[in-house]
């Protein structure tokens, strides 16, 4: 199998919106998007699937080597360092990311909400600063990457806040909780109760605060979507889209995501897709 047909082959199968969404970018630049994405799912899948820490060091020494030259005999390195070779990133991204993923291994208790917003960014937003080279390459050169990677990152912890609210009732049945204590405590929650299902008042409480919370970065990202390449601002904005409907879907179903894994059907993604386009296209982005 080709190296990038791999990685694209990962990323279908993975995230139906984040391949919708990236897969209308020219060939080089989708391609390395799905390296990207390769790369960050298979750290996921090795604490997720597999609770597996070896596999988290082995990827450290296999993308530092990657970073270095001396690529691994691996597909997915192979189209890695195609990628960084094309579109030049800094490593520490992909070190932080692995950091987050060793937290969560050890299942390192998140206390304050100071905590909880480091936990977004290693695991979270890392991917928005690893995907600019990609996705805001004409930016980056000028006085306002500092802003675009600030942009970027915000956008990264406002899915993660979305992907653990998405996930909710599957952390728990882990015995993972990733919601601050101090907002868990302010929201008077008990967790006993949460765990076997029941919306409550102080559930739906919670809820709300951390929906607000990731719609104000979503909010920062389509503020500033126009620091972006021009071919990628509509794919970027899809998957925002994309990923804050889940927001919406839990919201309708009444904060039931502690029952079930909410998700977004084919339909609801196509009429995003156009509502986007039209968004973008009335504020002369496209």
């Amino acid at each position: 199998m080709e190296k990038y047909e791999y990685c694209e082959t990962l990323i279908k199968e993975s995230s139906d919106s984040f391949y919708r969404a990236f897969s209308q970018l020219e060939p080089d630049k989708a391609n390395a998007v799905y390296a990207i994405y390769a790369f960050c799912r298979t750290a996921d899948d090795a604490i997720d699937e597999h609770n597996d820490l070896e596999k988290i060091n082995e990827l450290k020494n296999k993308v530092k080597a990657t970073f270095e030259g001396d690529v691994p005999k691996d597909l997915l390195f192979e189209a890695l360092h195609d990628t960084i070779q094309k579109f030049p990133s800094p490593i520490d991204p992909y070190l932080d990311l692995l950091d987050g993923m060793r937290d969560d291994y050890y299942n390192k208790p998140i206390e304050t909400e100071e905590q909880f917003d480091q936990y977004c960014y290693k695991v979270a937003g890392t991917v928005g600063l690893m995907l600019l080279p990609v996705l805001a390459s004409e930016t980056l050169k000028t006085n306002k990457a500092k802003k675009l990677k600030d942009v970027a990152v915000e956008l990264g912890k406002g899915m993660q806040i979305t992907n653990i609210l998405r996930d909710a009732r599957e952390d728990f049945m882990k015995d993972r909780v990733y919601f601050p204590t101090d907002v868990i405590d302010q929201h008077q929650l008990q967790i006993e109760i949460t765990r076997t299902g029941l919306v409550t008042a102080e559930w739906r409480g919670m809820m709300e605060y951390f929906i607000e919370k990731a719609r104000e970065k979503y909010q920062y990202f389509y503020d500033n979507a126009d620091l972006f390449d021009k071919d990628a601002i509509e794919p970027t904005f899809i998957a925002a889209k994309f990923y804050e409907s889940i927001m919406d879907k839990i919201q309708r179903k009444d904060y039931t995501n502690i029952n079930k894994r909410h998700s977004v059907g084919k339909l609801k993604k196509f009429f995003l897709v156009r509502g986007a386009h039209k968004e973008l296209k009335q504020r002369g982005l496209i």
